[in-house]
């Protein structure tokens, strides 16, 4: 009697599993489809790529969420007939907190906003509308509560990514290894254009430097150095500035986390050759290829997309620092052994000099200041630096910023348009270009401005947003950010794979002001939030199984 209890038992207990094992092998097909092949999907080539990429990803949600919302309901139905106490504890996070709240304003933007039929998808051939919104919150919450972690996913998601990133860099050297419709110098890899390119490197360009400095293990650190040298690369070559924002946050955040290890701080010096000596390369691999018609071109001669930027990285300046970040890294091993020798505890010597720390933030921080008041002194009186005026970067005009300048200033003058509650709310997700306009003064503006193309959104995230879900939806987007990367530092103490995690959302946050969301970039970074937000529940329930222990 006893033994078909006990049968019995077992088997509603695996019944009791069986819904949330289903939901751990859901997350897994989603994130191979997801990860593995949208990414890649290009039927037609470049012809209506963003076109495309979005049908597959509308077609991969609303499969997924068909399937898991069932599965879902049911694994939670199951534990509350369980009466799992732990099932009980609704353990909600600050990023929750805001995910949820970013949610609520959506919602009353599209209920509010007069364009539902272009909130509801988004404007054409950008895609960003409310039910995209909710997909990638979706991803989110899926993502953080039913991925099991019992498979690593940096890695194959490093692998994917370097796949992508050779592919785009073969195509700056005129290589095509696939043949893809309409292929041209603006568009690369199986992204497409150089700035939804530059969007999708944004977000995963710097797992292997991360992994890099934090690894203990060999061969991983060898894959991160390898995926590294590429990811940075092509982030010199790639062709959009941006870029080079991602790349400057990227390394000025994992100098100040250097100082925590004398063993983080070799890395980063390594990482710092890395990239100069990866301009150095593609230099040389330059100068051999066959030379351009284009006079301005000359000299660049295997690269087939030069801006000045790119001309400034490929030169003696990333040659000078090459030597000069070789010096300090052998003088920073010498100084290792010298501080060990005399007993000092093992890879802690570093913080003796925090001093540079302190210093190197108070040049940046005075070098900004010191940028910004000659920017307003001489817009607003133009000519009167001198010599510097003749640089565009001291001057905020249309053109200033790759015509950042036009598109933020016109973005700006949308929202001073809006009425109150517009203001606070939004006219609707991916709104900016309908509302717009249809305001006479407005779209007579655009038109002038951009005669041959149509003006979507402001080519900065936090004032396209402002624009589409007004200063709430503002608030809880950026509060997602700021609440997410403040958690995962405080982690990162205990477990520095959140530093990962935070380096995205920090290059994203800081690219995309330059730039916007679209198909290929905003998913991932959601991702990379779940992501995050499970490893940190992981830790949670390390330390509560810990203290269950402990109290016995």
């Amino acid at each position: 009697m006893m033994e078909n209890g006990g049968t019995r038992t077992g088997r509603r207990l695996n019944a009791v599993k069986l819904p949330e094992k289903l939901c751990h092998v859901g997350v897994y097909l989603f994130l191979l489809v997801f990860v593995a092949l949208y990414v890649f999907y290009a039927p037609e080539g470049y012809i209506q790529i963003a076109t495309n990429k979005y049908r597959f990803y509308r077609m991969m949600a609303l499969i997924t969420g068909g399937i898991m919302v069932p599965l879902i309901a049911l694994r939670y139905l199951f534990a509350f007939r369980k009466r799992n106490r732990d099932e009980k504890k609704l353990r909600i996070s600050e990023t929750d907190i805001f995910m949820f709240l970013f949610l609520v304003a959506n919602c009353v933007s599209f209920f509010l906003t007069p364009y539902k039929e272009e909130a509801l998808w988004g404007t054409s051939g950008w895609y960003m509308g409310f039910a995209m919104m909710l997909s990638f919150i979706g991803i989110y919450f899926l993502i953080s509560r039913f991925y099991d972690g019992k498979i690593d996913l940096l890695v194959p998601i490093m692998a994917v990514t370097a796949a992508v990133f050779l592919w785009g860099l073969l195509n700056r050297f005129s290589v095509y290894p696939v043949d893809m419709q309409y292929d041209n110098v603006i568009f690369i890899s199986s992204i497409g254009n150089i700035n939804w390119f530059c969007g999708y490197w944004s977000v995963f360009f710097a797992i292997g430097i991360v992994l890099y400095i934090i690894a203990e293990d060999r061969r991983l650190r060898i894959i991160a150095a390898v995926h590294s040298v590429l990811s940075l690369a092509m982030g010199v070559v790639e062709g959009s500035d941006s870029a080079y924002i991602s790349i400057g946050v990227v390394f000025f955040f994992l100098f100040l986390l250097s100082f925590r290890k004398t063993v983080y701080m070799k890395r980063w010096l390594d990482e710092c050759i890395f990239l100069c000596g990866s301009c150095q390369v593609m230099r040389v691999i330059a100068a051999f290829g066959p030379e351009e018609i284009e006079p301005e071109y000359i000299g660049w001669t295997g690269l087939n997309l030069v801006t000045p930027t790119i001309g400034l990285m490929l030169g003696n300046l990333t040659l000078i620092a090459l030597i000069i970040f070789i010096l300090f890294r052998l003088l920073l091993e010498r100084a290792d052994k010298r501080y060990g020798d005399r007993g000092m505890e093992q890879g802690q010597w570093i913080k003796s000099i925090l001093w540079l720390k302190y210093t190197v933030v108070g040049l940046v921080a005075s070098s900004a200041i010191v940028y910004l008041t000659l920017l307003i002194i001489n817009t607003r009186t133009p000519g009167i630096l001198g010599p510097l005026s003749r640089y565009k970067v001291f001057l905020f005009d249309g053109s200033w910023g790759s015509n950042r300048g036009t598109t933020w200033r016109d973005g700006l003058a949308v929202y001073q348009t809006l009425p109150l509650r517009e203001r606070l709310f939004g006219v609707g997700q991916d709104c900016f270009s309908i509302y717009g306009y249809s305001v006479p003064e407005l779209a007579a503006r655009f038109e002038e401005e951009w005669p041959t193309s149509r003006l979507t959104n402001a080519h900065n995230e936090c004032i396209t947003f402002l624009v589409d879900l007004g200063v709430f939806g503002l608030i809880t987007f950026v509060g997602i950010f700021a609440g997410g990367f403040k958690r995962l530092i405080v982690k990162g103490a205990k477990e520095p794979l959140c530093y990962v995690f935070a380096v995205s959302l920090l290059s994203y946050f800081f690219h995309n002001q330059f730039s916007f969301s679209q198909v290929v970039n905003i998913p991932y970074i959601f991702l990379m939030f779940g992501l995050a937000e499970n490893l940190m529940r992981k830790m949670d329930d390390g330390l509560e199984k810990q203290r269950k222990r402990q109290s016995f």
